[in-house]
């Protein structure tokens, strides 16, 4: 009985711990078999408005560019502008160095050329004539004179309105010049009639001052030298006049050799000789320190007396000082009168020659200017009549001489013909050269339009061949462009004309018209260019966001681009369904086909076998395929 039960319960345990065993192979091998699993992302599909718009960014250009040339080879000055600067037309670009150009140099040469052919013709001419007997050489020189008095007549008549203007500037130049010249003659007569404040607050003040300073130097000087006079009549009244006298000659004797001493060291150059002088001043004076003492005893005897010399003394040395005072204020008084009379005499005298100058000048385009336009037409109208009849005349006496000279006539006029022609091409020549030379100097080449600087192809010093593109100019007055790249497929769902909306701008307003559309040159297969002009407030360089395409429409299933997959049966996406078992739910991918009904950049609207409540699987990080079982994201 015993061993029965113990036997039963070895049979419980071992079933036990069979269950157990199961249950942990059975959760283990569920967990691993979760981990190799393909792990998606799936959403719910939507319902909404999708609208087929294509989306994309350009970069705003000037519709059209302007390339400056010139049109002959010649040296940079100056690049007056740089890469990126707005400028107006009539600005300038470059200026040329006052320099002939090679085409000027050419030119020249060609003259010489067809000249030297004419001459050849003359000669050839000239020879025949010698063989008819009969010499035209004087009315050709009469004719050929004319025609330069002709050239020349009307060279006048184009530069007539300039001889006009410029003598009319000439005239008022002129008057300037005289009314200078006569205010500074005004000045100068005040100047020597001290009538100092009509010359100008800069002279009058100078004068002035100067002046000033003199008349108070000499009031002070005159002051002191009241004074003396005061004390000298104060001691004449007192004391032992004749020992003061005595005295005082002593003093005043020691004292002006003294002073001749000290002058004559100060005009002596040699430092030993200077020192002497020195030694003897100072012996001199202690001879007057003994002499100043006997006078100061004559002077003791009467206080009031010695009193008054002794302020007689101070002030004469008071008036020494004062006097040079007054002769330095005085000399610089007079100084300041010269220079002002200096300066306006020469500026009087650059003024007369610059009024004689702008004179000569008024008259010589007086004669330049002294007929109308009419006139000067109706002289040019004369000389070509008179002209004309001299060539009839010669004509006509060339044609009796022909017929007299027979067979040679034919060969005559010929030869006539010939140097007519190529005095014509001699005259081209030289309104060519003449217009080269107007360029050649101080030459500048502005800008024909206006925009932005993009280009610049030359540099200060450099030679810019003739006809060679040496800047470019964005002409933003012609509007502007923009370009798009976009994919084949998305290229036609557009046409031209179709308008685009510019996103996320706010400088203002700005539109965008489709104007062409073109295949991309680097990827041919996949992807087309689209072209915009653009209006508004936009600049050169400026970056737009662009989007165009159909008005939004409801659709009742919308899933995202990504969920839709493609093979030969056509396009399809994989649902997750959810499958129970007895360790829980297994998430099964099933394939749903369906037709792309419209799409944007993100989501497509479809339709098929889907009811609108479908989880639809977006990515995966392993291929999948339709009955896989895959395991959610977390």
């Amino acid at each position: 009985m015993e061993n029965n039960t113990k036997r039963r319960e070895w049979v419980k345990n071992a079933i036990i711990i069979f269950l157990v065993v199961m249950l942990l192979l059975t959760f283990f091998s569920n967990t691993i078999m979760n981990y190799s699993l393909p792990e998606v992302s799936a959403q719910y599909v939507r319902g909404g408005t999708l609208s087929e718009q294509i989306r994309g960014s350009g970069t705003v250009e000037a519709s059209q560019s302007y390339e400056v040339k010139i049109n002959e080879t010649r040296t940079i000055a100056s690049v007056d502008v740089k890469v990126g600067d707005e400028i107006e037309k009539g600005a300038t670009l470059f200026t040329l160095e006052d320099k002939e150009s090679a085409e000027l140099d050419e030119a020249k040469k060609t003259l010489e050329s067809e000249r030297q052919k004419l001459d050849d013709l003359q000669l050839d001419y000239d020879k025949a004539l010698l063989k008819t007997g009969v010499d035209y050489s004087k009315e050709n020189l009469s004719i050929s004179n004319q025609e330069d008095d002709i050239k020349l007549a009307k060279d006048d008549l184009s530069k007539l309105s300039d001889y006009q203007a410029a003598y009319e500037k000439a005239k008022n130049r002129t008057k300037d010049c005289e009314s200078t010249v006569k205010d500074l003659e005004e000045q100068l007569a005040a100047l020597g009639s001290e009538d100092y404040a009509s010359l100008g607050s800069s002279y009058y003040d100078r004068i002035n001052k100067a002046k000033d300073s003199m008349d108070k130097a000499e009031k002070t000087k005159t002051k002191s030298e009241d004074k003396i006079k005061e004390y000298e009549s104060d001691i004449s009244a007192g004391g032992n006049q004749d020992s003061i006298n005595a005295a005082r000659k002593a003093v005043d004797d020691k004292l002006l050799e003294i002073s001749q001493t000290s002058e004559q060291m100060y005009r002596e150059t040699d430092l030993d000789k200077q020192m002497t002088f020195q030694q003897t001043i100072e012996r001199l004076e202690l001879e007057l320190s003994h002499l100043q003492e006997d006078y100061n005893d004559e002077l003791s005897k009467s206080s009031t007396y010695a009193r008054n010399v002794q302020l007689l003394n101070s002030e004469k040395t008071s008036l020494d000082m004062r006097t040079k005072e007054y002769d330095s204020s005085k000399k610089k008084y007079e100084d300041t009168i010269a220079a002002v009379k200096s300066e306006l005499k020469d500026k009087q005298k650059s003024a007369q020659d610059m009024y004689d100058e702008a004179k000569a000048e008024e008259d010589e385009l007086a004669k330049k200017a002294d007929k109308t336009v009419e006139e000067a037409e109706e002289e040019i109208r004369k000389m070509e009549r008179t002209l004309a009849e001299a060539k009839i005349d010669l004509e006509l006496k060339q044609r009796q001489d022909a017929q007299t000279a027979g067979e040679n006539s034919l060969d005559m006029k010929d030869k006539q013909s010939k140097i007519a022609d190529q005095k014509k091409v001699i005259s081209d020549c030289e309104e060519n050269i003449k217009k080269l030379e107007e360029k050649s100097i101080g030459a500048k080449i502005p800008a024909q339009v206006g925009g932005k600087v993009t280009e610049i192809n030359v540099v200060a010093g450099e030679e810019a061949e003739a006809q060679k593109t040496v800047a470019k100019i964005e002409m933003s007055e012609k509007g502007y462009s923009l370009e798009m790249t976009v994919t084949t497929e998305q290229a036609k769902k557009v046409k031209i004309g179709d308008e685009a909306e510019v996103q996320y701008f706010w400088y203002g307003d700005a539109s965008a018209t489709l104007q062409s559309i073109a295949t991309d040159s680097q990827n041919p297969s996949k992807n087309k260019i689209l072209k915009f002009a653009v209006k508004g407030d936009v600049t050169p360089g400026q970056s737009l966001q662009l989007a165009m395409g159909s008005k939004g429409q409801n659709y009742d299933v919308i899933v995202p681009n990504s969920a839709i997959r493609e093979d030969n049966n056509g396009k399809f996406v994989l649902s997750v369904v959810a499958k129970s078992s007895p360790l829980g739910n297994r998430y099964v991918a099933e394939r749903v086909d369906v037709d792309v009904l419209a799409s944007d950049d993100t989501s497509s609207a479809v339709s098929g076998a889907i009811s609108g409540s479908e989880f639809i699987i977006t990515t995966s990080t392993k291929p999948i395929e339709a009955g896989m079982q895959v395991r959610l994201v977390e």
